[in-house]
């Protein structure tokens, strides 16, 4: 199923946003099932499809060809493709962040769960390049539902949050320590848990977690004084 993507508000200032209306303008259509839009530099968007593509799609509406790279992505009822995130040095590093569903492998074949990838934009933005995957949640279920994927970068840049849900079946499990389904995590860009985590000496607990007891939370960001909600 084709969608547009909506972007762009136009027009009114702000001292006249209460009294008119906002106009909206299409950039782009025919996108397949888009989940995230990420701004780059000079005004181009990435745009994640959860069927498992990744494209750049032009400030004039362009669709770019799927970038290569990426690893397996296990598309199947919520699952797929999820969120994108530039870095803020983007432009110097070309670094992003990604998070999709992937499908388990040997003992966990026949289950996914949600995981988190960095990798670099190449040079002439065809694809990706020096993809690793830093984070995987734990455990790996069978479903097609709830699997949360909302990233945000801290303000000092050193690290991210990323968002879990708790996979429905597990459910009572967004209880307790010593899994990764309902929870916020907070991990450095390598994959090491974040210093500061509040569960990192608490044993039996992962030491990613920053929150707890979550159902599917598909929305994350940090506001001005750099607090996350």
């Amino acid at each position: 199923m084709n969608r547009p993507l909506a972007a762009l508000l136009l027009g009114a200032s702000a001292a006249t946003q209460a009294q008119a209306p906002q106009t909206v303008e299409t950039v782009a259509t025919g996108l397949d099932r888009p989940w995230a839009v990420a701004f780059l530099p000079g005004g181009d968007f990435l745009v994640s499809e959860k069927p498992g593509a990744l494209r750049i799609v032009s400030a004039k509406g362009e669709i770019g060809a799927p970038l290569t790279g990426l690893p397996a992505i296990d598309f199947a009822g919520q699952g797929g493709l999820l969120d994108v995130v530039p870095d803020r040095d983007f432009e110097r590093s070309r670094a992003l962040s990604f998070c999709f569903t992937e499908p388990g492998t040997g003992a966990d074949k026949g289950r996914n769960g949600s995981a988190l990838a960095r990798a670099l934009l190449k040079a002439d933005r065809s694809g990706l390049e020096q993809v690793q995957v830093i984070f995987r949640q734990a455990p790996k279920l069978e479903g097609r539902h709830h699997f949360g994927c909302r990233i945000v970068e801290t303000a000092d840049g050193q690290s991210l949050f990323m968002t879990l849900g708790e996979r429905y079946k597990g459910m009572q499990q967004a209880q307790t320590l010593d899994n990764e389904l309902g929870k916020v995590v907070r991990v450095l860009k390598n994959g090491q848990p974040h210093p500061g985590n509040p569960f990192l000496k608490t044993a039996g607990a992962r030491p990613e977690i920053y929150s707890l007891g979550h159902r599917n939370p598909q929305g994350l960001m940090l506001d001005e004084q750099g607090q996350l909600w």
